[in-house]
């Protein structure tokens, strides 16, 4: 719809009043860092990790029922080509002279119930251990998964804090050296400074204006990782603060490597108790009616039995090989777990030792700033006075642009050995940042 004229002068305030509705709706809206790690376990990538995880619960209670009796239903039609009897029969259970239906048909319909049940079979024990250990493993696993996304959550919003604070302090150089270029344009104007020294702070501007073109690029690419871990919208980082203490811990990594060894040794078990001998308990029912062959008479029978049945296998080569693959995959568990300690404890290492080093940085860095900044204002003086060369002030713009790079890169490397340490112990970013 449109405003006449006349409609917005007797309304002068509304573009106001819009205006800053939306601001405040804007800041309404500002993402935090707390909605950003709740938004990343709601996200596909997360589901399957989570989804696998439940998937392990459900192999182990599928290895435990394997122990738990087998009841099944059945039926069929039988047809022979000659009578044959509906079970085993005693020679007292009719008296033939007399008439009885001998219970013998050539057509018979068998229908009942059995029963299958391990009593003792070592190797399902040992298969149902191995599945606990891999349903623990997995959920480590989705643990481990969690935290690795949350941990790069922090990291990408560090870097995004990064550079849009080394955007801003190119824009605070840009704007420094634009008022020098104006003013050294007044003196070239009236013939106190030659032209060329003109040139050089337009070749800097130009300098820096290409760096926030990278700049822009990489920021879009952060942002872009930001919207793919969390499915949120990101304009701007979050304030992120530090309100817990991140407690050593076992290696997670560690801790899935040791669950997968120990998965391994009671897959060898297992390969090695399917030769012992297994105990099973049997049993069926059934009824089982016809049509006697000797009185067209119709004729029906139960039948059942229940028994134990010791089964060994006495020869079989499949097994002696299984069992050689099962130790072989346990010697390679085993070396990969100690490779995965040895690599862990290294990376644990370089990351505690980084950070006191990350600390100083930070402190180096801070009054490296402020003596840069004390420098260029005097720099800027002496220009003005004509007691210092240009090549001199714009080397101070310079070297104040890269402290400030410098303290904003100690942050971001801060946080980065934070959510590395995090994603080594598996923890929680959530419960201690904000």
């Amino acid at each position: 719809m449109n405003i006449s004229p006349t409609t917005h002068q007797k309304k002068p305030w509304l573009g106001g009043a819009v205006l800053l509705s939306l601001l405040l709706a804007h800041s309404a809206h500002a993402i935090t860092l707390q909605e950003m790690l709740t938004a990343v376990a709601r996200q596909p990538g997360v589901a399957v990790s989570e989804l696998t995880a439940r998937e392990g619960t459900l192999r182990e209670q599928a290895a435990t029922a394997a122990l738990l009796p087998r009841i099944n239903g059945f039926g069929k039609a039988e047809f022979y080509n000659s009578p044959t009897n509906l079970r085993p029969m005693p020679p007292t259970e009719i008296n033939v002279q007399a008439g009885d239906s001998i219970p013998f048909s050539r057509d018979i319909l068998r229908y009942g119930l059995t029963l299958d049940m391990p009593l003792f079979v070592k190797s399902l024990y040992d298969l149902r251990q191995k599945a606990t250990l891999l349903a623990e493993k997995a959920s480590l696993a989705h643990t481990l998964e969690l935290s690795s996304r949350k941990a790069a959550v922090v990291a990408a919003n560090s870097g995004l804090v990064y550079l849009l604070g080394l955007d801003k302090a190119i824009d605070a150089r840009l704007v420094s050296l634009t008022k020098t270029h104006e003013d050294m344009g007044l003196k070239v104007q009236i013939g106190r400074m030659a032209e060329v020294e003109l040139l050089k702070v337009e070749s800097a501007v130009n300098d820096l204006k290409a760096q926030k073109n990278e700049l822009a690029t990489k920021i879009l690419d952060i942002r872009k990782d930001l919207e793919t871990l969390t499915g949120l919208e990101i304009t701007e980082p979050a304030t992120m603060t530090m309100t817990g203490e991140l407690v050593a811990a076992p290696y997670m990594g560690e801790k899935i490597a040791e669950k997968e060894a120990a998965a391994a040794r009671e897959e060898w078990q297992r390969s090695k108790s399917a030769c012992y001998p297994g105990l099973y308990l049997t049993g069926s029912l059934s009824g089982n009616d016809g049509v006697a062959y000797n009185t067209d008479e119709h004729i029906y029978r139960d039948y059942g039995f229940i028994g134990l049945t010791i089964q060994m296998p006495l020869f079989d080569q499949t097994l002696s090989v299984e069992q050689k693959i099962a130790q072989s995959r346990l010697h390679k568990a085993e070396k990969e777990m100690e490779a995965t300690r040895i690599s862990l404890a290294a990376q644990e290492k370089n990351f505690k030792g980084k950070l006191p080093v990350v600390e100083e940085s930070r402190t180096i860095a801070a009054q490296s700033l402020t003596n840069s900044e004390q420098i260029l204002a005097v720099a800027r003086l002496s220009l003005e006075q004509g007691r210092t060369t240009t090549e001199e002030y714009l080397r101070q713009e310079a070297q104040v642009l890269t402290a400030r790079a410098a303290l904003y890169q100690a942050e971001n490397d801060k946080w980065r050995i934070i959510t590395q340490l995090a994603v080594l112990y598996g923890a929680d970013l959530q419960e201690i940042t904000q």
